[in-house]
This record gives structure tokens, sequence and C-alpha cells, in this order.
């Protein structure tokens, strides 16, 4: 089977995911296709996949080039994400594509979607043979927002393999001591990333006389400035540190120089973040509103003790302070909660099971 993968190829960890994904079909004999849009052409094959990257270019140009590439490689299954999806559909329909996949990852709160956008994703969407959404939130949008058939999507998380990445050391300059609990925070500085909510419960905590914690942001974006003023206001300059933007390379140390990383986001599809620091046994404590957590099952134990609720900094502040007691939850648990509900080997065979639907 010809299969062409469309994403976004780059160092990044989801990159990083269906590159990997790529590597197991081809190793089933697949022939592996990967296509993507970037500054440069390139071609090349690495690990038996076929990689082709084209200079971006204008809406039309980059149509175009789909189109051409699809009619070349004549491959039996196309899978598309993002801005790849609504050409990848077309022409594939239009090109007698066996099998067209789109697997959709984003929910219409972080897009910011227009009507009109939704509109003309709902007739492309119809194109699609089959949709891989990454959680049930995600799902539930596809269904109540696009209209695309339950029977259609299949929900399937993303595993990491961010456990097997060799990264830089001391590169970051983060100190670990024993007397300061490290909080780490990775994330584009947005609104809906709600960065805010972690100052305001680390003023809490400082009021409190708590201040055995330094606080390390890793991101850029549009909040940043307010984020700052934030932390100039509540004073505390010596608890926060901006480490900016951290490399795909980096972000292993990042995660291991922490004693806990908060994901305050508003709404989250999935979340990868939430899935790498898991898996790597640093302790997390994550928004309700992340889709990864539809994948786990609502009885275990503790569980609560890692979900808080994104507009609450008191719920925030007081799950912090276990950590600062040095009583929070071990790194085993998060491990095992990673193994048992993000298996990468089970993932795949329900990958397969989509691709031989047809």
């Amino acid at each position: 089977m010809k299969i062409l993968i469309l994403y976004t190829y780059n160092k990044g960890y989801l990159s990083n995911f269906f590159f990997e994904l790529s590597q197991m079909l081809s190793q089933l004999g697949h022939s592996l296709v990967n296509y993507a849009f970037k500054s440069k052409n390139q071609k090349f094959t690495k690990d038996n996949v076929d990689v082709i990257i084209t200079k971006k270019g204008s809406y039309t140009r980059n149509y175009l080039n789909i189109y051409k590439l699809i009619k070349k490689v004549r491959p039996d299954v196309v899978i598309s994400n993002f801005s790849y999806a609504n050409p990848a559909l077309l022409f594939g329909k239009l090109l007698g594509v066996d099998q067209n996949i789109v697997w959709f990852h984003s929910l219409d709160k972080q897009m910011e979607s227009t009507k009109l956008n939704i509109i003309i994703k709902k007739k492309f969407l119809k194109l699609a043979d089959q949709l891989i959404a990454n959680s049930y939130l995600t799902k539930q949008e596809l269904n109540d927002i696009y209209a695309v058939s339950e029977h259609k999507i299949k929900t399937l998380p993303f595993w990491s393999n961010i456990a097997d990445t060799e990264s830089s050391t001391n590169a970051l300059n983060i100190n670990k001591d024993s007397q300061t609990i490290n909080i780490g925070c990775p994330g584009r500085m947005a609104k809906h990333k709600n960065q805010r909510i972690v100052i305001e419960a680390l003023q809490m905590l400082k009021l409190n006389k708590r201040t055995n914690f330094h606080m390390y942001f890793a991101g850029v974006g549009e909040e940043f400035d307010n984020l700052n003023r934030m932390t100039e206001e509540a004073q505390l300059q010596d608890h926060i540190t901006f480490n900016g933007h951290v490399s795909a390379s980096n972000m292993i140390e990042y995660y291991k120089s922490m004693d806990v990383i908060i994901l305050p986001s508003l709404h989250e599809a999935f979340g990868l973040v939430f899935i790498e620091a898991i898996s790597l046994g640093v302790p997390v404590i994550v928004s309700s509103m992340f889709g990864a957590l539809s994948f786990i099952d609502s009885n275990t134990e503790d569980l609560d003790q890692i979900i808080f609720d994104p507009k609450s900094s008191v719920d925030l502040k007081n799950k912090l302070e276990l950590y600062l007691d040095h009583n929070g939850i071990p790194s085993d648990f998060f491990k095992t909660l990673y193994q048992e509900n993000f298996n990468k080997t089970l993932i795949f065979e329900d990958f397969l099971t989509i691709l031989e639907k047809n």
C-alpha cells in the first residue's frame, strides 16, 4: 500500500509522531511518502520514508503543488492535517484516492474559526472517508459543529517519543536544589493558554509566606508583556523566570529539571505537552479541559489530585501546595498513567484497523 502523509515536518514532537508512524508503517512493507511546505525545496529518504518538502508559496500555488504531488505519487491512502487537509481532500477525491483520511487535532476555539471558515470546512470534510480525532472532545466537536457522522470518526490519542530523545545538558541554566520546588509551565503565551492563573496562584502562595518555589515559563507569544507586567505587580521577579523559546531538543532537559509542571489551558484538543511530561515521570497539574484526559479512566486513583479547574486560582494554589510540602503525587504514578493509556503499540494497532476499513 502506498501512503502519503501531509504534515508540518520539523523538529517538534508532533512532527516526530507522524514520522515515527511512517517508519512503523514502512516496516510492515508499506511505501511511505511524507510531504510538507517549508522555506526551501528538499527531497530525501530517511529510514525508508521518502520526504518531499516544497517551498511554501501563495494559497493557489500551494494547492497546485498538492494536486501535482497526489497525481505523481498516486497513493492508495492520503493522511492530512491542518492547512493540508482541504487540498488533500479535494484533489484526493478528484484523482481517485482509495482512502482519504484527515487527522483532526484542533478545537474550534483554538482555531478561532469564523462562520465562513466552518461552512467551508464542512464542505471539505464531507469528502473524507475517515476522520481521526485526537480526543473525545474533538470527536464531539466534529459531530456538533462540522456535522460529521459519528461512524466516520475514529478517536485515537498520540503517543510521545520524547523519552527516546537525546538532549543537551545544562543548556537552560535551570537551578535545581532540594530547598526550592521548580515549577514549569511550557506553551505558547496566548490568552487561551491561561498562564495568568499561574501567576495569580503563585501570588497567593507568596502572600501566605510560601516562597520555596521558582517558576519557569517556556514559550513566547502575544501574552508575554502582560505576564511580565503581572509578575512585577505581584513582586514575583525573584521567583519567576521567562525562558523564552525552548527548542524541541532542549525540552527533555526542561521537563526533567522540574518538580512539577502546570498546564493551565482553558481548552486543549489533546495536549501533547501532557503526555510528554508524564512519559518522563514528571508530575503534572493539568487543566480539566485537556482532551488527553478523556482517554484516562475517571475512576483512576488519585487522578483528581492532578486535575484542576482552569478558572480557579485557588484550586491550582491548593494542589501546588502539596508539592511545596514535598507531598505531591510521585513520579511512578505518572509513568504508569502514560504506559496504561498512551501505549504506542496499542495505538498503532488501532490505527492499522482504520487503514484496513476500506
